[in-house]
Parts: structure tokens; sequence; C-alpha cells
């Protein structure tokens, strides 16, 4: 019998977890469009856009930017791929620096994880950025629950696409 098991490592695992996870909470935010539901959008990055416009000039990030036409960082496109890029980033960190170290559950690594991002969001990010505590200072009580339902399924997703990517499946025959 061969100990040849199907199991994707830490590094795929997160790639493809974190995809499908984003993508979801991608599409769960923009639904909320739909609904004529303002939700907190890219709070994060207008922090760092803020914090740093010295610092990206003085490196020549915006310049750089620039001279091969990316889109305007106000532009939907660079504002979704930003949103792509922190959620495979938050991926990353969950397998590599939080996963091994959380309670067992899959549920409760999720929701630990959720919650704790949620904390830092609704208390520093947006407060920081003028929005008030979760966004309150613009938003309805509708959309700050559709803005943490839709992190909220990120994170679960997350932790339940993980767990399954890295358990030992059936052995390869």
């Amino acid at each position: 019998m061969s100990s040849d098991y199907r199991k994707f490592n830490r590094l795929g695992a997160a790639l493809l977890a974190g995809s499908v996870a984003i993508v979801l909470n991608t599409l769960a935010l923009n639904a909320a469009d739909l609904f004529d539901l303002e939700t907190a959008h890219g709070g994060l990055l207008r922090l760092i856009v803020s914090s740093l416009p010295s610092s990206i000039d003085r490196l020549g990030i915006a310049s750089s930017w620039a001279a091969i036409n990316g889109p305007p960082i106000n532009s939907k496109s660079f504002q979704t791929g930003f949103h792509l890029l922190v959620g495979l980033l938050m991926a990353l960190f969950y397998a590599f620096s939080l996963e091994p170290y959380l309670p067992r559950s899959t549920a409760a690594k999720g929701w630990l994880y959720a919650i704790g991002v949620w904390l830092i969001n609704a208390c520093v990010v947006l407060p920081a950025t003028g929005e008030g505590f979760a966004g309150s200072a613009h938003l309805t009580t509708a959309g700050m629950l559709w803005y943490a339902a839709s992190h909220a399924l990120f994170f679960l997703t997350l932790a339940y696409g993980f767990a399954l990517l890295t358990r030992e499946l059936e052995p390869v025959q």
C-alpha cells in the first residue's frame, strides 16, 4: 500500500481556497449594489493612499505605475485588483501564521479570523478614514451587516476550503 496521499501543500491550498473565498466575497459585496445598499468599499486602500502619498512619490511608485498605464487608484478595476490581492495575502497569512495555532475546529478558526479582522477594520481602518466605527458615519445598519456578512463569508470559505484541501484524501493509486 502506498503512503503517497493526494494533498495540497499549504501554499497551493491557501491560494486556491483564498481565490474562491475572495471571489465569493467580491461577488457578495457587489451584490449589495443590486439593492442600492452602500457597504464599506475600499477602506484599507483609502487608508494606505492617505498615509503614504509622499513615500509613494519618493519611491517612484506613482510615476512607474503611470508609465505602464496602470489604471487610476480610484478606478473600479484598480480597487477590485487591490481587493483580490489583499484577499490572497490574507489567505497566505492564515495558512502560514494563524491556522497552525488556532483551535482545532475549522469553524472556530474561520470565526476567530473573521472577528479579529472585522474588529481591526471597524475600530481602526474605517475610523481612520473618517467612516466612523464599522462605517457608521455613512452606512446604514443594513449596509454594515451586509459588509460584515460578506467578510464572514470570506473567512469561513477560506477556513473550510483550506481544511478540505490540506487534509489527506484518498491514496494515490
